[in-house]
């Protein structure tokens, strides 16, 4: 008896297998059966590896096969290395992929929950990105350029006064990017600069916002069931309580002061007294911190390390930031000069700019979760099942871009980008899914970038004995702390 019941479990325990893990086999799609959850555990969660590695494995190793299964514990997932495949899952049959994969529920993260990355279902997702791109139109952009010539400003007396003392990348360009969100979003005096108790510095950095543990992360992305019902958030409580606190503190100001301002906290308000006057549900106070919050995020935190980066590339790249710096010169020395088309029109900016991004891509991954059924190329994929693009593996493929560890803006240049293969270049994502504050985050970028060279030539400092970018591991590529900058400061005329 003993024997058979054994036996028994063990044909259980077999058949099991086979189902739980004969998924891709059924669907005649190559996999790796437990890499995924092997790897997880071994690397992210023990050595605080970064999660992109894994698929940085996945595609070096059986990129060919175009779609590659895997397993995160029992639950079957996708991986498309084909960039036709990819037009496919991002753009043709978007309306079968209109969802990420991260699932942020409002009972556990109220405010993250506001933002339209995380939103589901394509009325909600179309509700909360019209909220957005409401402050990112073209007519908005010139608004705010002059508000944004303030910062710089800021930004140049702060390091001039440093004397070429070193300043770490990622805190000058975040600093930056704080005062351009509460400015030109809240109406608020920039500050950043000069006020090191700054609300916004001490209460919604990168550690409260963008840092969670890497399994809150592999859980949100992988295993949202359980991330949600352990409370795993992703933006700690330090920062909901100042969002909350802050717009509604600021919009009881301007309702009873009567003030009117032409800023992102302006506009939701406008649109919540539309809903209602149309006796419609209005957005409670801490879903106007929300969008907020949404805002504040998505001009902040990609735009700084990018921004950083770009200043690194520069920095250990002379020939490359003397040519743009001449090239922005012809345009005018004065900084100030540059409104939203002359930025556009420097051909060799665009090049550089683009350049950085392919290294040092933000979203290193793409995600969409399949929200009936579909088919990419002949394979058909059911309804609930993850699907992943791995943007960063395309970036850095020789295939598509060679000598792929080179700096090299030429690839951009009018005579070669054209013949870098559609969607091998995804660095705000593509189709209706694309970024949607990417106008505003290249047109800080290249303020910025404006102001510095017209009045610096930048250094890498040296004082660690180390030249290399280091990665902190957060969800986002980031300089760590050892990337540190010097600004010479360059002697011109003053504008009038």
């Amino acid at each position: 008896m003993l024997v058979e019941g054994i036996v028994a479990l063990v044909v259980t325990l077999w058949l099991s297998y086979l189902w739980l893990f004969g998924f891709w086999d059924r669907k005649d799609v190559f996999n790796v059966k437990f890499e995924f959850t092997r790897q997880t555990f071994t690397k992210v969660l023990i050595k605080k590896e970064h999660i992109q590695d894994f698929f940085v494995d996945l595609y070096r190793k059986y990129k060919s096969e175009g779609l590659v299964g895997f397993y995160a514990l029992f639950t079957p997932m996708l991986l498309v290395t084909d960039p036709e495949l990819v037009k496919t899952l991002i753009v043709k049959d978007f309306n079968k992929f209109q969802d990420t994969v991260m699932e942020v529920k409002k009972e556990v993260d109220p405010l993250f929950a506001m933002n339209p990355f995380v939103a589901k279902g394509m009325e909600k997702w179309k509700e909360l990105r019209g909220i957005q791109a409401s402050n990112m139109t073209t007519v908005r952009l010139k608004e705010i350029i002059p508000i944004m010539y303030r910062v710089a400003e800021n930004m140049v007396n702060y390091l001039t006064e440093k004397k070429m003392a070193p300043v770490v990348a990622k805190e000058v360009s975040f600093l930056f990017t704080v005062d351009n969100a509460s400015s030109c979003g809240f109406g608020i005096e920039p500050s950043a600069f000069t006020d090191p108790e700054n609300n916004f510095i001490k209460y919604a950095n990168s550690e409260k916002i963008f840092q969670p543990s890497p399994l809150t992360m592999f859980g949100h992305f992988f295993l949202p069931k359980i991330a949600n019902f352990l409370k795993l958030r992703l933006l700690s409580k330090d920062a909901e309580d100042f969002f909350e606190a802050f717009v509604q503190k600021m919009i009881e100001f301007r309702t009873s002061s009567n003030v009117t301002k032409s800023d992102f906290i302006n506009y939701i308000m406008k649109m919540n007294q539309k809903l209602i006057d149309e006796n419609k549900p209005a957005y409670t106070n801490l879903e106007l911190a929300g969008h907020c919050l949404s805002f504040y995020a998505d001009t902040t935190e990609t735009s700084s390390n990018q921004l950083a980066f770009l200043l690194l590339d520069l920095a250990a790249h002379q020939d490359v930031q003397d040519k743009l710096r001449k090239e922005i010169s012809s345009i005018s020395k004065c900084p100030t000069d540059f409104n939203l088309e002359k930025i556009n029109s420097i051909n060799y900016l665009n090049m550089v700019v683009n350049e950085s991004l392919r290294i040092h891509t933000q979203a290193t991954m793409l995600s969409r979760t399949c929200t009936q059924n579909a088919v990419i190329g002949n394979t058909p994929i059911p309804k609930g099942t993850k699907v992943f693009v791995p943007v960063g593996q395309f970036h850095k493929d020789p295939e598509y871009f060679p000598n792929p560890e080179k700096f090299d803006p030429e690839r951009f240049s009018e005579e070669n980008k054209d013949s870098i293969p559609k969607y091998t270049f995804l660095p705000f994502g593509e189709g209706p899914r694309i970024c949607v504050g990417f106008k505003l985050a290249l047109l800080q970028i290249k303020l910025a970038v404006i102001f510095l060279l017209l009045n610096f030539t930048i250094h890498r400092s040296s004082e660690e004995g180390k030249e290399d970018i280091s990665i902190d591991n957060t969800p986002l590529l980031t300089p760590g702390p050892a990337c540190k900058l010097k600004f010479e400061p360059i002697i011109r005329d003053n504008c009038q």
